[in-house]
């Protein structure tokens, strides 16, 4: 028969674990927590572990130092870890390895105190601990891990401080923890906390009022912090405010870019565990626990639901549809225990099948994910190795740096002092070349060869991390462009450089095989704004757009390149210009093309 769940009542203890259980939880708990070194990545990575770096060097939200709103926790574990280990990085990844090794228990421990069964707590422990997301990212200095962690025994213990008052408390402490690396996790324990709270208010409202007191001066604490080491208010916010403008923009379901929900409700809530085949077979239990659950009225599915999917369902409108594999951690424990509540009531007629269904499903994670870590965990990342290359083979007296904007964090962490002008891409047009040989460092593509472009074994890994950074490298501007009429001198302001214009401009670009790509981006006066002007590009006397001028833009075009390997003519013109006190039409701020 099947093992049955037993009947919520939160004033009450689950039932308590036999000494063989307790043998086998701990065995467990020790085996997850010992394959937590086998995801240790040799040296950061991407984006973000470079802004969380340099948070931990010098922290400053309007530089994204880390980005907004800061993760004012994260760092601050970082940086008592860096007290005894002397590294940003490995501080961070010292704090993940902790945070890894807890994974397993914090789902047991939640699915307890939902009342399922011993071993369905075990499977679903042990199923999100080798899920490919949580295990790899758990091994890098992202801040997923410890902010899925903390939120989770936040969840447990404020279920089981229904019925205890310090469980409360721990439980009150422990989301505002979670809320200070990701205040999203507020919304993760909001349901919980209300149920914990009316149980505790008729016992004694001064839990209550203390679990609160402490749980606001903990949030006061860490965002009062972050706001102050970024210079007050009024930069922390604008910067803030300016990024939650770009996620709306740029990520969320109004962007006029992403696809509709229901094309990306797959990607989110089937396809998440990084393998088509491991997704397909998991989502089988995961269906049936909803079903199951829906027929017979299950509560603890219901709080289990009520728990993690208001937060599934904002990463699903709000969130990089490119970044799933890692955004899905925060709801990957809902999916861990409806698949491993799943298996429980397909192997309803056979209940000793249960604990061998459950322990395949883990063993294949766990076949799946393994080779990947293997490469991150021997190899240095394409990225730092194209840093490096930039100290051992490039000469500041000969050769000049371009920095391209998807890679210039690295470099400021790991050249800090190392001078350098920003670029669009590596197949950036520099605006301007002196006596020095011209070097783009820039993330590349799998196709590029060359004795200073690095690759990364893509195999499993490319399903598992974001898809950048498998490439990068430092090239050689071969052929500059020239800039024939209608330009002013270069100017920099560093690490920028930008080129004012009159009306009407002439640039000769180089030669383009195949398909090519034109990018320019730029910014024009207010008062010609104002004034309706009207910009037009063209290359080799074909106009490929014309637009009314706007402040700042950054635009794109797939473009048809001259034939037979000849160069290529830009033409920019504006049609009203300024007089004050030179003729200026517009400023190019990045030309690319290639």
């Amino acid at each position: 028969m099947l093992s049955r769940v037993p009947v919520m009542d939160f004033s009450q203890p689950p039932s308590s674990l036999t000494p063989y259980q307790r043998l086998a939880f701990w065995l467990l708990a020790l085996f997850c927590a010992g394959t937590r070194f086998l995801a240790m990545a040799r040296s950061l990575w991407e984006w973000d572990e470079a802004l969380f770096c340099l948070g931990m060097r010098s922290y400053d939200v309007t530089l994204h130092h880390p980005h907004p709103p800061g993760f004012p926790v994260y760092i601050a574990l970082g940086r008592i870890v860096r007290t005894v280990i002397p590294n940003d990085f490995r501080a961070l990844q010292a704090v993940n390895l902790a945070a890894g090794m807890l994974v397993f228990p914090a789902i047991f421990f939640l699915a307890r105190e939902l009342r399922f069964p011993f071993v369905t707590a075990t499977i679903a422990g042990a199923l999100c601990a080798f899920f490919p997301n949580a295990w790899f990212f758990g091994g890098s200095a992202f801040s997923d891990v410890p902010s899925v962690v903390l939120v989770v025994f936040a969840v447990a213990f404020l279920f089981r401080g229904c019925r205890d008052a310090n469980a409360y408390l721990i439980g009150s402490v422990l989301l505002a923890l979670a809320a200070g690396i990701r205040p999203q996790n507020f919304l993760i324990g909001l349901a919980p906390g209300v149920l914990a709270t009316v149980y505790r208010a008729r016992a004694a409202w001064r839990d209550v009022v203390f679990a609160a007191l402490v749980g606001a001066a903990i949030v006061a604490v860490a965002f009062g912090g972050a706001i102050a080491a970024t210079g007050g208010a009024q930069p922390y916010f604008a910067s803030a405010k300016e990024h939650g403008q770009y996620i709306t923009r740029v990520d969320s379901f109004r962007s006029p870019s992403r696809p509709p929900l229901w094309r990306l409700f797959d990607r989110f809530f089937i396809k998440q565990y990084q393998s088509i085949g491991l997704g397909f077979v998991t989502s089988i239990p995961v269906f049936v626990s909803i079903g199951g659950a829906f027929a017979s009225r299950d509560r603890a599915i219901g709080w289990l639901v009520l728990s993690f999917g208001p937060f599934a369902v904002l990463a699903w409108m709000m969130l990089d549809r490119y970044s799933i594999n890692r955004f899905s951690i925060g709801y990957c424990p809902l999916f861990a225990i409806l698949a491993a509540d799943g298996i429980r009531r397909l192997t309803r007629a056979w209940p000793r099948l249960e604990a061998f269904a459950g322990a395949s499903l883990i063993a294949s994670f766990f076949v799946w994910t393994l080779p990947a870590l293997a490469v991150v965990r021997n190899t240095k990342a394409p990225s730092v190795l194209a840093v490096e290359a930039v100290a051992q083979h490039l000469d500041r007296r000969t050769d000049e740096l371009f920095v391209a904007g998807d890679i210039d964090p690295f470099l400021l962490y790991l050249l800090p002092r190392y001078p350098y002008i920003h670029v669009l891409d590596k197949r950036a047009m520099p605006l301007s070349i002196g006596s020095r040989r011209p070097w783009i460092l820039a993330e590349a593509g799998a196709k590029d060869r060359g004795a200073l472009v690095f690759h990364r074994e893509r195999g499993h890994l490319w399903n598992i991390a974001r898809r950048h950074y498998f490439d990068a490298g430092v090239f050689p501007v071969e052929t500059p462009p020239q800039f024939i009429a209608g330009w002013y001198p270069p100017v920099r302001e560093i690490p920028f450089e930008m080129r004012a214009m009159t009306g009407h401009s002439v640039t000769r670009l180089p030669p383009s095989p195949g398909a090519t790509m034109l990018r320019i981006q730029f910014r024009v006066p207010n008062a010609l704004v104002v004034a309706h002007a009207t910009i037009t590009i063209a290359l080799n006397g074909r106009v490929i757009d014309r637009f009314p001028a706007v402040y700042e833009d950054d635009r794109e075009y797939n473009v048809t390149p001259a034939p037979g390997a000849a160069p290529n003519l830009l033409d920019l013109s504006i049609d009203q210009t300024m007089h004050e006190p030179r003729e200026l039409g517009m400023t190019i701020r990045g030309l690319s093309f290639g």
